[in-house]
């Protein structure tokens, strides 16, 4: 019985993290999205002078920030998958 409950309690976690995966991946889109934008605005703003520039600066540093975001939202997905492996491999001894 104890084995039961505790494969049970093993599959629902792999469940649970299965699905905050799924989370992830809309955060990496998302994450993903910005940097590209960014990117454009920085391309655009770097064109010109003034305002412009700024823009172009501001560009920069957000592309920047989404992409180290990106970076570190792969890496909990990558880690993410190895632990729910993890979990259904002691699933499968147990």
């Amino acid at each position: 019985m104890k084995n039961q409950l505790s494969r049970k309690t093993l599959l629902r976690e792999a469940e649970q993290q299965k699905d905050a995966l799924k989370r992830l991946q809309g955060w990496l889109r998302n994450a993903m999205l910005l940097s590209s934008c960014a990117a454009v605005l920085a391309w655009w703003g770097l064109s010109g002078a003034g305002l412009r520039l700024a823009c172009g600066v501001a560009g920069i540093v957000l592309a920047s920030v989404g992409v180290i975001c990106a970076a570190l939202i792969e890496l909990g997905i990558r880690n993410g998958r190895r632990n729910v492996a993890h979990i259904l491999k002691a699933v499968e001894q147990a």
